[in-house]
């Protein structure tokens, strides 16, 4: 009989830990967690009808049991019982109220901690057996005198056994968090300072801890409480459906608001996927659980369900190379032991509660306690695990990716310039491109020739840029163009070339015509070997195009088809004299009701989230975005970065703009979460922008910021590196995007800013028992402080005033000042998130906001660091001329990709801005000597190939590629000896 009772028991805990592991296994990766009210109805609708039928199987699968009919079948018997009430439903009502408060109740607090997932704690799991074992103390309040001593001793051995249990319960859980906050890989995101409830998900998180425990302590209860043939079971059940009901009306009363009724109704086919599946499997967990308190304590099922998720949690942090960096360090180590440790200690306890023994039973040590002996053993199994598997060894640097580098861009470079004469340039055009050279190429060379060129023959972003268009009729480019200047409202602006000459369109905002009259100054000098052709350009920050998957692919297959017919002329035209239809002039001269007109293929998307509607439909189907959502903006999503990164550090700056496999990145930049300016197109149209989304189809050209000099490096400012004061330095503004509904909390910016506000604890492990800095950490700081002031004082720079309160200093070993702050108030925001901002970066609503300063200052620090803004950033250009180190994190790309390369003459940074300190602490410290080869290695190809007149070759390039492409009969033009 006991082997009949203990099988079903082990067979239930198997299936509970599988499932529990499962569903950790893609907690951060499921689209059902994004929406925990959807997925908690989905769940518990399938509980209920789930408990039911598998009390039938087990009635039925019972050795005592005896059919009382031969009634009706088995399945139409289920949702009868779950309809009627139970047995012993009336003399329950109140544990039923109170269970069905305590699901409600822990779902409402789930939802609030979802949404501010970024204010909670990692592993605060780990406390549910503590408050299991509490509960049970609590529990056990004598409510009348005990008839006899019996009861009495046995009341206080109880008593004495759940205290025993509670305080291992406590350290163990206080061990498994530490374990989780030291391996814990944030992207930064900011709970703000401000007063809100944000502050308080912490206490959510314990009281709906608390709440578990009552609902677990109450179904074992329950299920231990004999209730005969389907009670317990059919109660259950009961609450489930009732539950889900409950919600149903909460979601749906809640969708009476437009923004939440989109969000609750429009799933997509991945949201429904997922919502089922994890569904089905926490409804596996669920049953298991229930089966399982039947036969066990309460607080052995907590252990199971909060061991097998850390487990999960510490096989990822193991496979990515952060565990080994824990276990080095000796704090590390201690709270992994009396992680393992612990989890058999409170297993052996568990059993000892449920059989009602005393835990200190049996002979020896390993008798007394085996689980905690097999704990050990998993310990040593899980550390030479990580040993072995760990990638990129204990403290990995980039010395290995700068190497490559190195011989990556000498190569391009000698490769980009090969090309000494006009036979040898067209030749090489031909080889690369497969067509013969537009016409007019010999101008073009004679220009970039006479300007001293560095790069005569790799021009291979223009290609890649046009390659679509060549899948579209001229004619068709042609009425497209002219209806982005016919609508001005879409902030469009115009340059038309005619005979030579260069015109700009009248209908341009004040604001923004410096851009179109820099941009003429630009075409000018060769404007005369150009064709008649209109041009718009995107007047915003934002990129403007994005055309589906499917449909750019069908658009490239058509161009490659049309270049292929190109390249077996043999007799090749030049520029035609007229097109047909001719260009439209009509609306150069319309009258001010020009800017009322709408278009109907561009629509605004400002103050909105945008990753799945224009990024996602880009991307093929075997991506990362169209197979999971990362939702947990708190995380670091390791495996996103992964295919771009190479031990913690940027190896493939190319890849690390494409969004198709970094689904994490919907909320952690401010325009894919909340564009300031925003009004995207998925029709393909010729917009040429200063810079675009890697996903996007703007047509890149030479930004007039930098053509103007907007802001520039003056070389009677240089200052030699060994000058420069070895420090982090950035100033700015919250420029990345629009703050509503606290979505400033994860933008670039923002992010960089917090971090580096907190950057002794951002760069050191953090700890429960290390939250105050120790006197030897206080006197480095100090000595640190001193240095970095003295070092200030030797120089005439603004930069020997105190540091201010937004300066930290990273550990002393490194010898390194973070610099770092906004500057001026905060404006892109609506009241609500100016005010939290203000708070969150200045100390207090009435605080000054700190003043700018001169952009000369910059070059006194060595290491500048360069973030998007609402797109590409105007300052990397003079931070590459400087001599000190540039530090890029973008997601936008510009015309000199290609041309400027990633640890060559630059340091990437990925946006999640995990490799930050790790550059910093190599190339600040032991690294120093390569970062001064790449801050002049930088410095000497930006003086030689990112000039005013490498922007006009580049420009030159590009209008007759396109001006070639506009032409009708462009598939006979071409240049030829």
């Amino acid at each position: 009989m006991a082997s009949w009772r203990q099988r079903p028991a082990l067979v239930a805990s198997c299936i509970l830990g599988l499932s529990t592991a499962f569903v950790w296994s893609r907690y951060y990766k499921s689209a059902a967690f994004e929406r925990p009210f959807h997925f908690s109805i989905l769940t518990f609708l399938f509980s209920g009808l789930a408990l039911p039928a598998h009390a039938k199987y087990i009635i039925r699968t019972d050795p005592r049991y005896v059919p009382l009919s031969d009634g009706s079948p088995f399945t139409k018997t289920i949702l009868a019982d779950i309809i009627k009430s139970p047995p012993r439903l009336r003399s329950l009502s109140p544990s039923f109220v109170l269970l069905l408060l305590c699901v409600v109740a822990r779902t409402i607090l789930y939802w609030r901690t979802i949404r501010t997932i970024h204010c909670s704690w990692d592993g605060l799991q780990a406390f549910l057996p503590f408050f299991l074992a509490l509960y049970d103390f609590l529990e056990l309040r004598p409510v009348r005198l005990p008839r006899n001593g019996h009861d009495a001793q046995g009341r206080a051995g109880a008593s004495a056994a759940l205290t025993r249990y509670a305080v291992i319960a406590l350290v163990w859980g206080l061990a498994a968090t530490d374990t989780l906050l030291l391996s814990e890989r944030t992207t930064g995101a900011i709970c703000p300072a401000s007063p809100h409830i944000e502050r308080f998900i912490p206490l959510a998180q314990l009281v709906t801890l608390a709440l578990d425990a009552v609902v677990i302590s109450h179904v074992a209860r329950l299920r231990q409480g004999g209730d005969g043939r389907f009670g317990a079971w059919g109660l259950l059940g009961t609450l489930f459906l009732a539950s889900a009901a409950i919600l149903t009306f909460l979601g749906v009363w809640s969708s009476f608001d437009q923004a939440n009724f989109r969000w609750n109704v429009l799933l997509s086919r991945l949201a429904v996927g997922d919502l089922i599946g994890s569904s089905l499997a926490v409804t596996v967990g669920i049953v298991s659980a229930v089966h399982l308190l039947g036969y066990v304590h309460p607080t052995s099922v907590g252990v199971l369900l909060t061991g097998s998720s850390i487990f999960v949690y510490l096989q990822r942090m193991i496979l990515d190379g952060t565990m080994i960096k824990v276990w080095s360090n000796w704090w590390g180590l201690v709270t992994g032991v009396g992680l393992f440790l612990g989890a058999g200690t409170l297993l052996h306890l568990g059993r000892a509660l449920a059989l009602q023994l005393p835990a200190s039973s049996g002979d020896g040590i390993v008798s007394r306690n085996r689980y905690g002996l097999l704990a050990l053993i998993v310990f040593l199994l899980v550390l030479c695990q990580t040993l072995l598997m760990s990638p990129g060894g204990f403290w990995p640097t980039p010395a290995p990716i700068i190497a490559d580098a190195r011989r990556e861009s000498d190569a391009w470079i000698a490769g980009a310039g090969k090309s000494r004469t006009l036979e040898a340039a067209v030749s090489e055009y031909r080889r690369r491109y497969g067509v013969p050279p537009p016409p007019n190429f010999d101008k073009w060379y004679e220009f970039a020739v006479f300007v001293e060129s560095p790069i005569i023959d790799t021009f291979d972003q223009i290609h890649a840029d046009l390659l679509p268009y060549w899948g579209t009729l001229p004619s068709v480019l042609r009425q497209r163009t002219t209806h982005l200047l016919e609508h001005p409202s879409l902030s469009m602006g115009g340059i038309i070339i005619e005979d030579g000459k260069v015109d700009i369109s009248p209908h341009i905002h004040g604001t923004h015509r410096w851009m179109m009259d820099v941009t003429k100054d630009m075409v000018a000098p060769f404007a005369r070997w150009l064709p008649d052709m209109q041009l718009a350009f995107n007047l915003d920050d934002e990129c403007r195009v994005s055309v589906p998957f499917d449909r750019i692919n069908a658009y490239a297959e058509e161009g490659l088809k049309a270049k292929a017919r190109l390249a077996t002329k043999q007799r090749l035209l030049s520029f035609s004299g007229a097109q047909d239809p001719p260009w439209v002039k009509e609306y150069l001269g319309a009258d001010e009701s020009i800017w009322t007109q709408q278009s109907p293929w561009f629509v605004g998307r400002s103050k909105s989230q945008i990753f799945y509607e224009w990024i996602s439909p880009t991307c093929p189907a075997d991506s990362a975005v169209k197979k999971y959502r990362w939702w947990n903006r708190k995380a670091e999503c390791l495996e996103c970065s992964a295919p771009h990164m190479t031990d913690g550090f940027v190896s493939n700056w190319t890849s690390s703009g494409d969004l198709c496999h970094q689904p994490d990145l919907a909320y952690l930049h401010g325009v894919l979460l909340s564009p300031s300016a925003m009004a995207p197109s998925h029709t393909l149209f010729p917009v040429f922008s200063q810079s675009r989304l890697y996903n996007f189809n703007d047509i890149l050209y030479p930004s007039p910021w930098n053509f103007g000099e907007k802001v520039e490096y003056e070389n009677s400012k240089t200052i030699p590196w060994d000058q420069k004061l070895n420090s982090v330095y950035w100033r700015g503004a919250s420029s990345d995007g629009f703050a509503v509904h606290g979505s400033w909390q994860t933008f670039l910016r923002a992010r960089f800013v917090h971090m580096a506000s907190l950057a002794k604890s951002s760069v050191r492990a953090k700890s429960l028992f290390n939250l105050m800095p120790s006197r030897r950490d206080l006197g480095n700081s100090l000595r640190s402080v001193l240095t970095s002031s003295a070092s200030s004082s030797s120089s005439p720079s603004p930069s020997s005033r105190p540091l201010q309160a937004s300066q930290s200093v990273v550990p002393a070993q490194t010898h390194l000042a973070i610099n770092v702050s906004f500057v001026g108030n905060f404006t892109r925001c609506d009241e609500r998130d100016c005010n939290a901002e203000h708070i969150t970066f200045y100390g207090s609503p009435t605080a000054q906001a700190p003043p700018s300063l001169d952009f000369q200052e910059h070059w006194h620090h060595r290491h500048l660091v360069d973030l998007d803004g609402a797109a590409f950033s105007g300052r990397f250009l003079p931070f590459l001329k400087s001599g000190s180190l540039p530090y890029r994190a973008a997601l936008f790309r510009t015309w000199w990709e290609e041309r400027v390369h990633a640890w060559r003459h630059f340091v990437p940074l990925d946006v999640r801005l995990g490799d930050l300190w790790g550059a910093l602490d190599y190339l600040g410290g032991p690294g120093l000597a390569e970062a001064d080869e790449i801050a002049q290695a930088g410095r000497d190809w930006a003086m030689r190939s990112l000039r005013k007149e490498d922007m006009q070759v580049y420009m030159f390039r590009l209008l007759l590629e396109w001006g070639r492409l506009l032409d009708d009969q462009r598939e006979d033009l071409g240049f030829s000896l």
